[in-house]
């Protein structure tokens, strides 16, 4: 009856084609997690919040053609089930941890999610934001669709170096650059593009140096293949 919080960071092993019910795990991982959390409720019924790190991109060097990417995606997600979970992001954490981290790294995990404890459990008001920019949604900004608008929960800061980390329908090298002011990022394209989908950061190509950041500096959840809707 004393536990108030769990902290789950889970997910290298079902990046990949290792799941329980014989595909990718990332098929089946939300309703695992559902039913994990339902018994954790049982089990421990004061149970006030639950915290959920979006797992290292291809960790464990593991992930098949985007299997990793579309993991990270359902956990992403998984918080529209609950109204007592929390995401926090690992991938600008340092030291990095292609698999497991290094202690100075963990002792980073708990430097993030403290915030977001003391504000669940002991009532502490945050003066900023203390959780990583999430996307709300993605759309083109006219008819030509030649520039795509992505709203964010929080503010975030871009930098010219991720526009390789975009891909319109896992294409790489459509976005020539962008710019963000508050929560809105506005990524200008090579040209009018009809792709349907978007994703952020795939874990066969990229660098913990290139991660799309929050204003308070926390590195933005990845994304994978959201849909794009036409006009705002």
């Amino acid at each position: 009856h004393g536990v108030r919080g769990v902290f789950w960071h889970q997910g290298e092993n079902d990046q990949g084609a290792d799941g329980p019910d014989g595909g990718f795990g990332w098929e089946n991982y939300r309703s695992h997690f559902l039913e994990m959390a339902a018994g954790w409720q049982r089990d421990y019924p004061n149970l006030r919040h639950r915290y959920l790190f979006q797992i290292w991109p291809k960790s464990c060097a593991m992930g098949i053609d985007g299997s990793d990417d579309r993991l990270r995606e359902v956990q992403r997600n998984l918080p529209s089930a609950f109204s007592n979970l929390s995401l926090m992001s690992t991938l600008g954490i340092t030291p990095p941890g292609e698999c497991h981290y290094p202690a100075a790294g963990y002792a980073e995990f708990a430097r993030l999610i403290l915030p977001q404890v003391e504000r669940d459990v002991h009532g502490v008001k945050p003066s900023g934001s203390i959780t990583p920019p999430n996307l709300v949604r993605a759309a083109y900004e006219s008819p030509r669709q030649d520039t795509l608008v992505l709203e964010f929960d929080q503010p975030v800061a871009w930098d010219d170096s991720l526009v390789g980390e975009f891909r319109l329908e896992g294409a790489t090298g459509r976005v020539a650059g962008g710019e963000a002011v508050g929560n809105t990022l506005r990524l200008r394209l090579t040209g009018p593009s009809v792709a349907t989908r978007l994703t952020y950061l795939t874990g066969s190509a990229w660098s913990p140096k290139r991660v799309l950041r929050g204003t308070n500096g926390i590195a933005a959840l990845t994304f994978c293949e959201v849909p794009i809707s036409v006009g705002r």
